[in-house]
């Protein structure tokens, strides 16, 4: 079906919100390249071959159906797609995607480069040429809301950017979290958990974890806040006075080690650290497990 189909947009059925009149350097971090909306039109295909690489070899496309049906063709595989449904279509593919001849989708759409995009790929969207998943209007609450930062400017600012980016992650974790819950896969905040568990002995940030999941350290205290009630730094600690409760309770390790190898900055550290906690010393705490061991 692809080889027979030629590009066709009818332009008075489009609405152009944004058109960069600056070329993609390879180094943004952000390049908004287009962005707008297509109303239903039974003839509307569009096609993007090797000869348009140059353009497209760094541009994803993000898409959002709010009417209708369509469909994708890329590189072998196939999907339809329709209303709730976002579909991203990875850079360095060839692909068709068009309009349902009796239920002509309509779509809110933007078109992206940049280092921040790359990163999200590995990160949240499927493997092959395109990442589909059905989320519903919360993904056109924030296709919205980018399309309201580009409606009348000449130049994105940085702080535009940065908003764009904000709107961009929050609409991957909806669909990487109703993704994974459809597979019975773990969320975001069970990733980043495990992450601080397989990192405990190790020196670890609020803001470094942020950035490993691409989420401000704002974000990432909301997240904490609303799932267990404690900041992100207190949740840490308490993971590693865990740790430290089953190394004492092995009773291989000195306090000194055990407050070492747990990344605190000296074992009097370790020692007010593990007493506000567990209301206990070190020392009270092994003497504690040993007697109870024994009875």
């Amino acid at each position: 079906m692809a080889d027979l189909i030629k590009t066709y947009v009818d332009r008075s059925r489009e609405t152009v919100v944004w058109r960069s009149k600056d070329q993609f350097d390879g180094q943004d971090v952000l390049h908004v390249e287009l962005a707008g909306i297509t109303l239903p039109d039974k003839n509307y295909a569009m096609r993007r071959t090797r000869r348009m690489e140059r353009v497209f070899e760094k541009m994803y496309v993000i898409e959002y159906v709010v009417s209708g049906v369509g469909y994708i063709e890329s590189e072998g595989v196939n999907a339809r797609v329709e209303s709730g449904d976002v579909y991203i279509i990875h850079r360095r593919t060839v692909h068709t995607y068009y309009a349902d001849k009796q239920q002509p989708f309509s779509k809110k759409w933007i078109n992206v480069s940049g280092r921040f995009i790359n990163a999200m790929e590995d990160v949240f969207f499927s493997d092959g040429p395109f990442t589909v998943v059905s989320v519903g209007n919360d993904a056109e609450r924030i296709i919205d809301g980018i399309h309201e930062l580009l409606s009348g400017i000449e130049r994105i600012t940085p702080q535009i950017n940065t908003d764009i980016m904000k709107r961009l992650l929050e609409l991957f974790t909806l669909m990487d979290n109703k993704r994974r819950n459809d597979r019975g896969m773990r969320p975001l905040f069970e990733q980043i958990c495990s992450y601080i568990d397989e990192n405990i002995c190790n020196s670890m940030s609020v803001a470094g974890i942020a950035e490993s999941f691409f989420l401000s350290t704002s974000t990432l205290y909301r997240l904490f806040n609303s799932q267990v009630g404690m900041s992100p730094k207190e949740y840490i600690v308490s993971r590693k006075v865990e740790t430290a409760k089953r190394l004492i309770g092995a009773g291989d390790s000195t306090f000194n080690s055990i407050a070492a190898d747990l990344g605190f900055y000296d074992s009097h550290h370790f020692f007010r650290t593990f007493r506000s906690v567990t209301g206990m010393s070190p020392s009270e705490y092994r003497r504690y497990v040993h007697e109870n061991e024994e009875k």
